[in-house]
């Protein structure tokens, strides 16, 4: 259930503005929707919506109920819900359960000491040595309460006391609002935190964590709606523990992506395909799980970006990495922009970047690092790279996102990459992503949703096979004789190849498909 289904994550502020105001909305999304039914989207997963001011950019909730304005109204969602329903297009709302804003009427009433608000959040007189994941203390002291606030992200984000039978009711309560709306599933936002217990300095899944999910699972979306948790670092061991009949639908592995980070997401170093490789095979071939299939999201720099050619062989990196990860087993996540193959943006001034996350890193390695050195460093893994607005168009002002000014700046690197000129190229990443999504889907069972046999990276090509399926893919700009590889004279027939023709040997960043008349 749920696995040969493709969920396009949306990041609103960036995708399509249709007042002027320089701001992606509901009605721009409501626009593209046969632009999305075409591609072969089931889910849209749209981050936060909810009224925030936008101090990590929506993942601060100040009001569960409502739709912020400067997306749209709540009739406006509702319609987004109906409109997408006739095209079989499912909406995932996310949810931050972990969290709320400083400016959530909770949070006010709880520094107030108000009761029964005064213990929604967590409240110490003696703060301990807790590192927040954007500061360097996780707590912050309230001249109102006179007492410190824990907030694992940033000051403005206060953590909730999910210990607090009354904060779990809450948002039970808030959840099947949201069903009763139409959503169709949630993504779940660091929900492994929930159960958190800071005075014994545990943060993740705490020893209360897995009876909180339960209890919420079971009173609101059980086992009906897709639900999908982002729990960074998960295990096997730990999707397993978190889904099922009294949990959710899946778990988020990024373990192949964050497989390069040294000791921080910063500092990261070449990829290691081998060791990739065997990550992926482990959860690939694993068993009593949901798998996901995901390359890119609002928090991470843009894959082509980090491991290919986004400039020479753009369309060609764009449409390698969207064979070798499409055909793989599992609930295919999208994310925005990666259908048309864009890039990092490479803005050269810090006046650019908004990210929160961003913005605090240059401050921790001002006078450490010089302005250069930080500044490589975010153009390469600031999480504003994901957050650039689609370009629709390369004819019109502001790329076509916008009448107005973006509230980011349209980079310089992203002229000429739009959906239009895509659209109309004879090499357009679009089209590839449609046919290689219609495949998944008709040969999901005999082709798709099956363990991987042997996956290696061997003379720079990255290839899998799984029953008479083979993947090659040329991670390099030079060419690559099969004979290098081990592959045999014959390889069958090719379904798919993001170059016109499969000689004997791949041409620079050439993915190919085959169909095997043997086994290797």
């Amino acid at each position: 259930m749920f696995q040969d289904k493709v969920v396009y994550q949306i990041y609103p502020k960036s995708f399509l503005d249709s007042n002027g105001d320089g701001i992606g909305d509901i009605p721009g999304i409501i626009s593209k929707l046969d632009y999305l039914a075409e591609l072969g989207v089931d889910y849209l997963w749209l981050s936060p919506i909810h009224p925030s001011p936008q101090h990590d950019n929506g993942y601060d909730i100040a009001d569960y109920y409502g739709i912020d304005p400067m997306f749209g109204t709540l009739e406006d969602y509702k319609k987004l819900i109906s409109e997408a329903g006739k095209r079989n297009i499912g909406i995932l709302l996310d949810l931050v359960l972990n969290h709320t804003s400083d400016d959530h009427d909770w949070f006010a009433r709880s520094c107030r000491g108000e009761a029964p608000y005064d213990d929604y959040y967590v409240w110490t007189d003696t703060p301990n040595d807790l590192v927040g994941f954007f500061s360097k203390s996780a707590w912050t002291y309230s001249e109102d309460r006179g007492q410190y606030y824990l907030h694992l992200f940033d000051t403005h984000q206060p953590d909730l006391n999910w210990h607090n039978p009354e904060v779990r009711k809450e948002q039970r309560a808030m959840v099947n609002y949201w069903l009763d709306l139409g959503v169709k599933g949630f993504r779940l936002d660091v929900i492994d935190l929930i159960g958190k217990e800071p005075e014994k300095m545990i943060t993740a899944k705490g020893p209360k964590f897995y009876d909180y999910l339960e209890e919420l699972q079971q009173d609101t979306f059980q086992k009906e709606f897709l639900t999908v948790g982002e729990c960074w670092n998960a295990s096997l061991d730990d999707a397993r523990a978190m889904t099922g009949p009294k949990g959710l639908t899946q778990v988020f592995d990024f373990n192949h992506l964050t497989s390069s980070y040294g000791e921080s997401k910063w500092d990261q170093g070449a990829p290691d395909f081998a060791k990739i490789s065997a990550i992926i095979q482990k959860w690939q071939n694993g068993e009593n799980i949901n798998r996901v299939v995901v390359m890119n999201n609002h928090d991470m720099p843009r894959l082509i970006s980090l491991w290919l050619n986004d400039t020479t062989y753009r369309y060609e990196s764009a449409t390698l990495l969207a064979t070798f990860f499409t055909l793989l087993r599992g609930t295919q996540y999208l994310y925005q922009g990666e259908e048309i193959g864009l890039t990092n943006a490479y803005w050269s001034s810090l006046n650019y970047y908004k990210d929160v996350e961003t913005l605090n890193f240059y401050q921790e390695k001002k006078g450490v690092l010089s302005h250069d050195e930080i500044m490589e460093q975010i153009q390469k893994i600031s999480r504003d790279n994901a957050r650039t607005p689609i370009p629709w168009s390369t004819t019109k002002p502001q790329a076509g996102f916008t009448s107005g000014r973006s509230w980011l700046v349209i980079p310089d690197a992203h002229k000429g990459i739009s959906v239009q000129s895509d659209l109309q190229s004879t090499k357009s990443v679009y089209r590839y992503y449609q046919k290689l999504i219609s495949y998944k889907k008709e040969y999901f069972t005999s082709h798709i949703n099956v363990p991987i046999d042997t996956i290696e990276y061997t003379h720079n090509v990255w290839w899998y096979k799984k029953g008479k399926m083979l993947v090659a893919c040329n991670m390099s700009d030079k060419r690559v004789s099969y004979s290098h590889i081990g592959f045999f004279d014959t390889l069958g027939i090719p379904v798919f190849s993001n170059y016109p023709e499969v000689l004997d040997e791949l041409q620079p960043y050439q993915a190919v498909v085959w169909e095997l008349d043997n086994e290797l």
